[in-house]
């Protein structure tokens, strides 16, 4: 028996899986921003309720939170110490020249996460090559670290220059530091990012630090409430970036790594799905209360990234902004925005509609929840054009309150001389907009076709904007998995154990590097082999992926290629130039055949591979849907109101077709087949839609 907790900004999900009938159990909560591990605890509760089984009996929780990413956002962070190498106090103040818009004349960027009186400058200096020119002067240090603890401090970064090469410096550091602060809370760059760059290595240490305090003492809770309710030794494992776990210990040393933990795990979902269905090309696009994201699935696996942006206007890989904090690590690539659920209709100074990116969340929630929220919001403006059944909402656990809903819209309705609906539509369009500009990012942006690609949409919202969204890029298919509600808490439990490890390197993609390739190659290997005895990983499980972070010669920025083996041959390295000219050509239209390419970091991703829960099939169909139809909703879109046949998910079976207009409703969500589509049930129960041509 294993469970997966989803936390989220608005809702918690949970899923029980029993492996020995292949029955999965599944229940929504509302989250708590304050006391996140309560959310757990709760839906913990629920899910042995509605199983009727002892969920103390349980092998394996796995779980994902958004909590280092909302601490970011809202700027709910730790006082944060640096100690820099002399000469770089300025570091973080400077820089890169991002913008997210250059010809914006009164753009900000984020405030450092340290401010400048709580950076010093340490006398020290190691060149390029790792060689020390000054010596660490360590009584200069001690009285350095002293004052800073004077001054408040909660966490602490340490940034050297050149500290991926020789990592003396930031060692002897941490050895004074840990006199004065807990283990926990002491970061030195050469572990959390040893690649070169020493803006970003800088940044990414700090976002560990920043947020330390508050996701080491949330696992630690959580941990402790955990052994009082289950009997046996758990399991307990922590969802990262990358789409793998960690146990705690290692998620308290790398909390950066949980960035985008939740949104991870739907991408991972897709993946299994996509492997399943035989998809090539696929978007996931998951719809929560409070942001939606995207991530591009190729051959059933995610797209992966070692650069990102958080806690700006965008998380984003492609397109730095500039305005939030980059960070550097592997990590799968998921774009994200501030439109979902919950976020919040708003005028700006100029008279003009706007939604997001700020977010209603679980407290209050949109006003239509009646739990004392009064500002109008995405999941209103549903409720208000009749997409969502006010007395069916997550099954009917909890009702919808059209007329407080009406009341939060009429603000923006009197000052837009709009009707009620009209003013509902627009918000519907502006979040389409808004999430039409990041689908972009990650399709046509990257050279991708939306024509050749499909859609799989989910989360609470995801399904109810699909359609619009598939027509508006061109995109002619679209999939709604089984349980889309919860289907990030299902990605879970398909997650594998895994750790990744970088070196930066410098080396000529040249024959005559071939043996110094792989001599470094090797050594990646060897530390994988460490990580996978410290954790006892069976041979048979095991699993390793190498690629590197290719360049041009004297170029700024690198891609990202696989590498097949260890043992490097003269035909693989050809091979390697080959594919990263292919992969440089769809992503900037051009390629430089006689360039010479250089390797910049080598990378390894080691995994545990675990037995994944089966998708089951559904039974075929035997009713018509005549019989299966659950009556007509009248959808008051403003230019042509029209009704929509509804149907409950829960009733079809394999093999059935509905044309739209047509609504199909389930637990967690529903989904919204506008007309000219045409939706075809599969034997796995997932609703497959496409152009009705």
């Amino acid at each position: 028996m294993r469970i997966s907790v989803d936390v989220g900004g608005t809702f918690t999900d949970v899923i029980l899986y029993d492996e020995t009938k292949g029955n999965y159990y599944n229940t929504k909560v509302m989250s708590d921003p304050e006391y996140p591990d309560k959310s757990v605890l709760e839906g913990l509760t629920q899910i042995s309720q509605i199983s009727g089984l002892k969920i103390n009996d349980s092998q394996d929780l796995i779980h994902g939170t958004t909590i280092v990413t909302n601490s970011l956002l809202e700027r709910k962070i730790a006082s944060v110490g640096v100690l820099i190498t002399k000469g770089f106090r300025d570091l973080l103040e400077i820089g890169r020249q991002q913008r997210s818009n250059l010809y914006d004349l009164i753009f900000s960027r984020s405030a450092p996460l340290a401010p400048r009186h709580l950076i010093s400058e340490v006398e020290e200096r190691i060149n390029s090559a790792g060689e020390i020119l000054i010596p660490l002067d360590t009584v200069s240090a001690e009285k350095l670290m002293h004052k800073l603890i004077l001054s408040g401090i909660e966490s602490l970064a340490i940034v050297l220059l050149f500290s991926f090469k020789n990592s003396i410096h930031e060692r002897q550091l941490k050895d004074i530091a840990l006199k004065y602060i807990s283990p926990n809370f002491v970061f030195i760059s050469s572990e959390i990012s040893p690649e070169f760059r020493e803006y970003e290595r800088a940044s990414t240490t700090l976002v560990a630090a920043a947020v330390a305090p508050k996701i080491v003492n949330y696992i630690k809770k959580l941990e402790k409430e955990l052994k009082s309710i289950f009997e046996t030794n758990l399991n307990f494992l922590i969802m990262h970036s990358g789409g793998g776990t960690l146990l705690p210990r290692e998620a308290k040393k790398y909390p950066h790594k949980l960035i985008e933990s939740g949104p991870a795990a739907g991408i991972i979902a897709a993946c299994q799905l996509s492997k399943i269905l035989d998809l090539n090309r696929t978007i996931s696009f998951d719809m929560g209360g409070t942001s939606a994201k995207m991530g591009l699935v190729l051959n059933g696996a995610p797209h992966y990234t070692s650069s990102f942006e958080v806690g700006g206007d965008l998380h984003h890989s492609q397109r730095l902004s500039g305005t939030g904090y980059p960070i550097r690590f592997s990590m799968i690539d998921v774009a994200e925005v501030g439109a979902g659920a919950g976020s919040i209709a708003w005028i700006d100074p100029g008279g003009l509609l706007k939604v997001g990116p700020i977010s209603a969340g679980a407290k209050p929630g949109p006003a239509c929840y009646g739990k004392g929220g009064e500002k109008p919001t995405v999941t209103d403006a549903h409720l208000i054009l009749g997409h969502l059944d006010p007395e069916q909402f997550l099954g009917g656990k909890m009702p919808l309150f059209p007329n407080i809903a009406e009341k939060a819209l009429q603000t923006l309705s009197r000052t837009l001389n709009l009707s009620i609906e009209e003013v509902s539509q627009g918000i519907l369009d502006i979040t389409n907009a808004n999430m039409l500009r990041t689908l972009k990012l990650v399709t046509i942006d990257r050279g991708y076709d939306p024509r050749k690609l499909t859609l799989m949409a989910f989360g609470g919202a995801g399904p109810l904007h699909a359609c619009d969204l598939a027509e508006k890029i061109s995109m002619p298919r679209i999939i709604i998995p089984k349980l889309p509600g919860v289907f990030s808490a299902l990605g879970l439990l398909h997650a594998d154990m895994s750790n990744d490890f970088v070196e930066t390197v410098m080396i000529s993609l040249e024959t005559s590097k071939k043996e110094l390739i792989g001599q470094k190659l090797a050594e990646l290997k060897y530390k994988a082999d460490q990580f996978f005895e410290n954790h006892e990983v069976p041979i048979k499980r095991r699993s390793i992926k190498l690629s590197a972070d290719l360049r041009y010669q004297h170029q700024n920025h690198e891609l990202n290629i696989h590498i097949e083996k260890i043992s490097l041959t003269n035909n693989s390295l050809k091979d390697l130039k080959e594919r990263f000219n292919r992969i440089h050509e769809l992503n900037y239209g051009h390629y430089l055949k006689e360039e010479p390419i250089q390797i910049v970091n080598l990378r390894l991703l080691a995994s545990e591979v675990l037995t994944k829960p089966k998708f089951d099939r559904i039974k075929s169909a035997e009713k018509s849907l005549k019989v299966l139809k659950d009556g007509l909703r009248l959808i008051k879109t403003p230019d042509h109101p029209k009704e929509y046949t509804l149907y409950q998910r829960e009733k079809l079976q394999a093999a059935n077709i509905i044309y739209g207009p047509a609504i199909i409703q389930e637990m967690q969500t529903s989904t919204l087949l506008k007309e000219g589509w045409k939706l075809k049930v599969d034997s796995y129960g997932n609703l497959i839609i496409n152009v009705d041509k």
